[in-house]
Parts: structure tokens; C-alpha cells; sequence
């Protein structure tokens, strides 16, 4: 069943699943997610979400055994962040205290110069109602981070379903974008330079987001197979069949990646997805016999998806001349921003203030108006100073925690169980997210960053104690 009893699904009860699963399907629908007029619903879809749960947990708390460790703690963090950050960027500071706070001199003089008043009140944020705008963004990622961490795994398997279903529609248009030509209207006006990006607005975040659905994909496989094979050494035609019909399916998701000539969904995601399978190979007979199966099974969905579009259309980015101009930007991009970002440590200049505060740091080698910093991490850093080191410390704290664990368990077991396995496989999928952040700014795209805490929330759950693999 979609909804089980209380104690079986937790706190994510039929409500939530069911605004979760309209969340998941609306993120990419206009850009990603990346435009006001798409955010405002996805932000009432992911309050919904959580009203839901905390209805739930006010009238299931007896019922439940409370969570001891840091876990919750750190993860109740996580889910508050929106809300901390708010307070304070945006809480009115004295006159004095704001016009010492690092990186604020040049505001204040130009306040003075242009005989603006320099005696009220302002906020941390250098933009509020940027910041502001930012912040109400993080609600829907919040609310996909609680129901990852809340779902149980018959609801998951629903939750991740609609991401699969999603993937392939987007592949499914991409392919289409391509036969329409470059001025196809299934570009839905976004100027394309020829790449598929589906609904989204630049194909890196395309390519991101199926790299993480081939992630949950491969962990539906598993599912599946496992459900449907019991003797792991099964020979017989309908396993054999079911495994090709889910390698076909994989091998649409792979051509996705590949087709949409993003150097970092292609590395990074591509690789994620690598170890996912190695993972799911310690189902198939130990490690070592599992890793026989996997790592040709792997090789032969990359190349069969790099033949269907060319070999040579699959590299065409990969060229040294390409590498070394990008290479070039972005660091430059990286190391202005890093300098500003240390202009206003410790504080930040405000979340999501990088576009309106960055031209201040911005040679004349970099022409044009950077709205992102494409990376992450840096552009995290600049807007809110220590506040992200101690979100970040969290976030790394809690998957540093969880790969010990799985790794331990699956070194001294050669196999995992299934909740572990559905931890590991969804932690791979956010691993490509966050590798592919390095270069690029896909933490900034709501139904990346939505798909992403999804992932996290899975990868943080809690897991069974001495349960015996399944």
C-alpha cells in the first residue's frame, strides 16, 4: 500500500506524501523552478508539506520512540535554516553596528555622498528583500529535505517513481528540442546554442537533474529486482528479462546525460552513478562477483549511449581549447568572488545578494554581468559568511557520520540491507550534486536543490539497529 499504518510511515502521512509528490512533479516545470512566478507555488506546496508533518507529529508523538544523538539536532538544523538566516540578515541593526561591519564602508560613504540618511536602522542583508526572496525559496528545499528523512520505503518508492517519470519526460523533450533544430519553440524560449535542456534554462542543471534521478533509477532497479528474484543466481528468461528492460531504461537516462554536453553532469554524474551500481553489486554475490556484473554492465550504457549520439558530438567538449577557456573563467570568476567573500567576513553580504553586490569586486577580464559565481560553495560563503561554515560544518558532519557507517557495514557484511542500501544509492545521487557544484551553481535552481535535499533527507534517515540484511 501507498500509505501505511502510523508507526510504519513515521510522520509522512498520506497528506504529505501526496503534496510531496506535487511538489517533485511542479520544481522543473519553468526553468527549474528558477523564476518567481514558478517559486511562489512551490513555496505554498512545501509550507503544506510542512504543516502536515508537524499536524502529524503533534497528534503521533506518544507513539513514537524519540531520536538521541546529534542526527536530529544537526538535521533539525538543517530544516530551520531558512528561518535562522532570516532572523539574522534581516533584523534591523543599530546605525553604529551596520556601518561597522565589515565590507559596509563603501555603502556608507556613498550614503553620505549622495545625502542619504546614515541614522536608521538596516538590516545585515546589503539586499533585503533579495535575501528575503532567497530565504522564502529555501522552504520547498526544506520541506523535500523533511520528507526524504520521513518517508518510509514504500512511500519512497512512490516519491522517487515521479522523479523517474520526470527524468524521462525531460529526455523525452530534449530529444524532441534536438529534432526541432536550434530555433525549435520546444526550447520554450530559452536561447540554446543547440544542446537539449528540457524545461530547464541551461544544460548542466538538465544534465544534473537526470544524473541524480539515474541515482534514484537505479535504486527503483534494485527494488524491483530484488522483489522479483529472490535467488540471486536466477538464470531464468523473466529475470533476465527484467534486468534489460531496467538496463534499457538506464540507458535512456545515460543518452540524456550525454546528449546534453554538459562536462560536469557527464563527469561528475556519471560517475556518482558508477559507484552507485558498484553498490548495488554487493547484492550480486559478494563484492567481488557483483563488481564482475557491474563494472560491464556500467561500460556498456555509457558507450551504447555515446554511439547513439556520436562519439564525436559526446567529446566535442571535452577538447583542451575548451577545457582551458573554461577553466580560465570560472577560476577567475572564483578567485574575485573568494576575494569578496573575505570583504565581508565574517557576516556575508546577505543571502542571495551575490548579483547586486558582486560588480563591486568584478575586473574588467570578465566582462558582462555574473549573476553566479559557478561555484556553490563560494557564492554561499560571500552571501552569508560564517552563518553557511556552520551550516556547512552541519551538512558535513551528518554525511561524514553516515558514510563511516554504510562503509563499515558493508565491509564487515559484503552486502547492505535495504534501508541502507536506499541511504547509499540516494547518497551517491546527491554526491554527483555536490561535485557538479564545484564548477557550477545547481544548489541555486529550486528543483535541483529540491531533488537534492530529497536525496539528503534519504541519506540522512535513520537506520535499523543490528538489522540482518535484507
Amino acid at each position: 500500500m501507498i500509505f501505511d499504518n502510523p508507526r510504519k510511515t513515521g510522520l509522512l502521512g498520506p497528506v504529505a506524501l501526496f503534496t510531496g509528490l506535487l511538489l517533485l512533479l511542479a520544481a522543473p516545470l519553468m526553468r527549474g523552478g528558477n523564476r518567481y512566478v514558478a517559486l511562489i507555488p512551490l513555496e505554498f506546496l512545501g509550507l503544506a508539506v510542512m504543516l502536515a508533518v508537524l499536524l502529524r507529529w503533534a497528534a503521533l508523538r506518544p507513539a513514537h520512540q524519540k531520536e538521541h544523538g546529534a542526527r536530529p539536532l544537526l538535521v533539525l538544523l538543517l530544516l530551520s535554516s531558512p528561518v535562522l538566516l532570516a532572523v539574522l540578515q534581516l533584523a534591523p541593526l543599530p546605525p553604529a553596528l551596520w556601518a561597522s561591519l565589515p565590507g559596509h564602508e563603501l555603502y556608507l560613504e556613498t550614503m553620505k555622498a549622495v545625502g542619504a540618511p546614515t541614522d536608521m536602522a538596516r538590516p545585515l542583508s546589503l539586499g533585503p528583500s533579495a535575501t528575503l526572496a532567497s530565504l522564502l525559496a529555501g522552504i520547498p528545499i526544506a520541506a523535500a529535505l523533511l520528507i526524504g528523512y520521513r518517508a518510509s520505503l514504500s512511500q519512497l518508492r512512490w516519491l522517487l517513481r515521479c522523479v523517474v517519470a520526470v527524468a524521462f519526460a525531460e529526455t523525452l523533450l530534449g530529444l524532441l528540442q534536438i529534432a526541432g533544430g536550434q530555433f525549435s519553440p520546444l526550447f520554450l524560449g530559452v536561447l540554446s546554442f543547440g544542446p537539449p535542456v528540457g524545461t530547464f534554462a541551461n544544460r548542466n542543471h538538465f544534465a544534473n537533474y537526470l544524473a541524480m534521478a539515474l541515482a534514484a533509477y537505479l535504486w527503483l532497479a534494485y527494488e524491483d529486482l530484488r522483489a522479483h528474484g529472490p535467488d540471486r543466481r536466477s538464470r531464468s528468461f523473466t529475470q533476465r528479462h527484467r534486468v534489460a528492460l531496467w538496463a534499457a531504461g538506464g540507458l535512456v537516462l545515460v543518452l540524456g546525460i550525454l546528449m546534453s554536453r554538459s562536462r560536469g553532469g557527464t563527469l561528475f554524474g556519471l560517475a556518482a552513478a558508477g559507484f552507485g551500481l558498484a553498490a548495488v553489486s554487493l547484492r550480486v554475490g559478494g563484492s567481488s562477483r557483483g563488481l564482475r556484473v557491474a563494472v560491464p554492465l556500467f561500460a556498456l550504457l555509457v558507450v551504447g549511449a555515446a554511439a547513439l549520439i556520436g562519439f564525436g558530438e559526446a567529446t566535442s567538449r571535452f577538447s583542451a581549447e575548451q577545457l582551458t577557456s573554461s577553466a580560465g573563467f570560472r577560476g577567475e570568476l572564483a578567485r574575485t568572488s573568494l576575494h569578496g567573500a573575505l570583504a565581508f567576513w565574517p557576516v556575508g553580504s546577505g543571502w542571495g545578494t551575490y548579483d547586486i553586490v558582486y560588480p563591486r569586486f568584478q575586473p574588467v577580464s570578465l566582462p558582462g554581468f555574473a549573476n553566479h559565481a559557478h561555484m556553490d560553495y563560494i557564492e554561499m560563503l560571500f552571501e552569508g559568511g560564517i552563518f553557511f561554515v556552520l551550516l556547512a560544518a552541519a551538512f558535513v558532519w551528518l554525511a561524514g557520520e553516515r558514510a563511516f557507517h554504510l562503509a563499515s557495514s558493508a565491509l564487515r557484511e559484503r552486502t547492505l540491507d535495504r534501508e541502507a542500501m536506499a541511504a547509499a544509492l540516494c547518497g551517491f545521487g546527491l554526491l554527483g550534486l555536490l561535485l557538479h557544484s564545484l564548477v557550477d551553481f545547481n544548489l541555486r535552481i529550486p528543483a535541483n536543490a529540491i531533488l537534492g535535499a530529497l536525496l539528503a533527507g534519504v541519506y540522512f534517515r535513520p537506520l535499523p539497529v543490528g538489522g540482518a540484511p535484507a
